[in-house]
């Protein structure tokens, strides 16, 4: 499980120092949302599943899948959707049909005759409403982004497509599409259930006959081939060929996609739990840099109306989380110091200058500015100064915002951030967890903890640090209160007063 796959040259050329990509893949980025990572792995997954390699990636002993994908650009689809702000003032100043299209076609810009449009909506006002829908559904609409960097909500294989710098035709400069959604695909690829899941998601997540995939269609030009004009790529890097967490993140997968919903329905608890699958392997492998053999645990405060002891626990638990990745930075560059290569640059007749090629071989490391000079101490010190600086930018913001976004962690001005579902991660939990359509409450916990490292309760509790952290009292009121929201959101029944289940209304398939 430990050893480490060999990576791409031309990955480790691209970056100017290779430490954050060691550790965890080739990469992990704060500006790719959990939402964004979903749609690149569906993207990927929709370009492999077409020529019939969906999930089934050939490995070698000892070597890493070497495959290009190729995603579409859909540009006239973008446009209509995302780069067209006149369309509602055309429908409000204008009465006919007939005065509206040509209003709105003399006023839309684009390098493609829209004009087919009227003929396959008719009515403007149609048109338009279609339009609308797509911009509500789309993913974060409330966020910020350049057009081109906007995406559908994926009802179907027509809705995909790569994310594009301002030139629509230039190479994409990866800023959403950042390849953490590669470290998922092959995080699936190598759980051992590729092929089920490949099957799974292809029946349920990208059917070409779902209704508002065929209307996305009925937007584009007619005889357009979606597989012209494609952004190409190679799979990224993720270090190592077996771990626990493959197969522990196919599990969920299949879990949920044997649930009785749409794949619309899916999306939501796929994506946040899918991304709480990748904060777990981030701890984990920190901790093996760390040289810790602790488990990973999220202690959980459920919302309280007065602040409570477990608050002060989680915002402790939350710190630490999130500053075990600058940790693992800087174990992996002090581990340079324990192999025989340092011993013997120091050795040297120029120790200075063997240590600097020593480390610049071992880290890829190649600043803009150039290697410093100094004493191999200063060079040493000026080579975790600048991976640690280059990890602060990005990868060690991922912790929080993810947490955040997915519902684990929430941020209070004058309080910090500290560990507590929102509704959304509740509901996909329960989805997950429960199986037979309902599970004692008590046992619906330790499930929590064994999946997902989630700490409510005492027991739980007890297990992650060993002995209780504070007072049992508090882990009860913990658990009361979630007992509660969990009756509010009708996801729990007492039947007794000892005997609570959580219920699951969406029972599985199978």
């Amino acid at each position: 499980m430990n050893t480490r796959l060999e990576a791409p040259a031309k990955f480790r050329s691209d970056v100017n120092v290779w430490v954050d990509e060691a550790i965890w893949g080739h990469r992990l980025y704060n500006d790719q949302t959990p939402w964004l990572v979903f749609l690149e792995f569906l993207a990927i997954f929709q370009s492999r599943h077409a020529e019939g390699k969906a999930l089934n990636e050939s490995q070698g002993d000892g070597l890493h899948e070497t495959f290009t994908y190729y995603i579409p650009r859909l540009i006239p689809l973008r446009q209509l959707v995302f780069n067209n702000p006149h369309i509602r003032y055309v429908e409000d100043n204008h009465l006919s049909d007939p005065e509206r299209w040509l209003e709105w076609l003399k006023i839309f810009s684009s390098d493609d005759d829209f004009r087919y449009l009227q003929d396959r909506f008719g009515s403007f006002s149609r048109f338009s409403r279609v339009i609308e829908l797509f911009q509500i559904t789309a993913i974060e609409p409330h966020r910020q982004r350049r057009w081109t960097s906007r995406f559908l909500f994926p009802y179907g294989p027509n809705c995909l497509y790569a994310d594009l710098p301002a030139n629509v035709n230039g190479s994409p400069d990866r800023r959403f599409f950042a390849r953490s959604g590669e470290l998922l695909y092959l995080m699936l690829n190598r759980s051992g259930k590729g092929k089920d899941l490949a099957e799974m998601i292809s029946e349920k997540l990208l059917r070409q006959d779902e209704t508002w995939n065929r209307v996305v269609r009925a937007l584009l030009p007619e005889g357009y081939r979606i597989d012209s004009n494609l952004v190409s790529s190679s799979i990224g890097y993720l270090p190592f060929a077996e771990r626990p967490e493959y197969g522990d993140l196919a599990e969920t997968w299949t879990r949920l996609l044997n649930l009785d919903l749409s794949g619309e329905a899916l999306f939501d608890p796929l994506t946040r739990l899918s991304s709480l699958h990748m904060l777990l392997y981030m701890l984990r492998r920190a901790n093996e840099e760390i040289g810790d053999i602790s488990e990973p645990k999220f202690v959980l405060e459920i919302a309280s109306p007065r602040r409570t002891t477990l608050f002060e626990l989680s915002k402790e638990n939350f710190g630490a989380n999130r500053m075990l990745s600058t940790r693992a930075v800087r174990a992996y560059i002090e581990s340079a110091k324990e192999d025989e290569h340092w011993y013997d640059a120091m050795q040297a007749r120029a120790p200075a200058d063997a240590v600097r090629e020593y480390l610049s071989e071992r880290y890829e490391w190649q600043p803009d500015d150039g290697l410093p000079s100094g004493d191999p101490d200063t060079i040493f010190e000026a080579l975790r100064y600048y991976a640690e600086k280059r990890h602060q930018q990005h990868v060690a913001k991922v912790h929080m915002e993810w947490a955040k976004q997915i519902g684990l962690a929430v941020s209070r001005r004058g309080a910090g951030t500290w560990y507590s579902p929102d509704d959304s991660l509740l509901k996909a939990l329960v989805m997950c967890v429960v199986d037979e359509g309902r599970e004692e409450y008590h046992r619906f916990l330790a499930k929590l903890y064994d999946r997902f490292r989630l700490v409510i309760g005492a027991n739980e509790a007890e297990q992650a640090f060993g002995t209780l952290p504070t007072d049992q009292n508090a882990f009860m009121q913990n658990t009361q209160r979630l007992e509660q929201r969990l009756r509010t959101l009708g996801l729990l029944r007492r039947l007794s007063d000892d005997c609570a289940y959580v219920e699951n209304p969406f029972r599985s398939n199978t």
